[in-house]
């Protein structure tokens, strides 16, 4: 291990160390030696760190999504209108699971956990996650119906609908390899969306580029 002084940079050390480990041998079947092994550390320098297995878990996805949300919300702040603003949302899905791209099955371990475990902190920062997703995913959508661009429509039940196809995705993209592009599933869907919502006046703007991506869909080879 690198000698590190600072002990947030140490803890973040730890943290990547440990997300390595458990994605290769899961959650249960890991032990806290084991990570104390890989980081080349005493177990007793771990625990200073983290009190529990699960509380090194937990710091593990609470990292990940606390650099998550500050992206989304950085990027959504400085887009200058509707359209800008779905795209920083998409992007930044795409940029964290294709970064996150080895580590997939820890991600879908946590949300297991999260649904299993007696301690509410996990199953509390997924719903933190997607309580900012579908408050910003609402926002959108009705800034869109105020601007004629989209049919009215709930917006709340929209977000929500929404977030749980692109969780899908990533989830579809995972089992199959990886073999897809992700950000052209995720420019499917939304074309996909869009074309539904879109109004007549917004349709004959926006439609043809649509109805191209649509077409095209996202499992072509790009190098083909």
């Amino acid at each position: 291990m690198p000698i590190i002084v600072d002990k947030e940079k140490k803890k973040k050390y730890l943290i990547s160390v440990a997300a390595d480990v458990f994605t290769k041998k899961g959650f249960h079947a890991t032990k806290m030696s084991e990570i104390a092994e890989a980081a080349a550390v005493a177990k007793g320098t771990l625990y200073e760190y983290f009190a529990t297995k699960e509380d090194l878990f937990l710091s593990i996805y609470d990292e990940w999504i606390t650099e998550y949300e500050v992206t989304i919300v950085q990027r959504f702040n400085n887009a200058e209108d509707a359209l800008e603003r779905t795209d920083a949302i998409r992007t930044s899905a795409v940029d964290f699971y294709s970064s996150h791209r080895n580590h997939a099955p820890l991600i879908l371990e946590f949300w297991a956990h999260a649904l299993r475990s007696d301690d509410k902190r996990f199953l509390e920062k997924i719903q933190s996650l997607q309580y900012l997703l579908t408050t910003k995913g609402k926002n959108i959508t009705e800034e869109m119906v105020h601007s004629g661009f989209f049919h009215p429509v709930d917006s709340q039940s929209f977000t929500l609908l929404e977030s749980g196809i692109s969780d899908g995705i990533f989830l579809s993209w995972v089992l199959n390899g990886g073999i897809f592009s992700l950000e052209k599933a995720y420019e499917f869907r939304q074309s996909l969306i869009g074309i539904g919502l879109l109004t007549e006046d917004a349709r004959s703007l926006l439609g043809n580029k649509l109805n191209q991506k649509l077409s095209e869909g996202f499992l072509k080879d790009e190098n083909s």
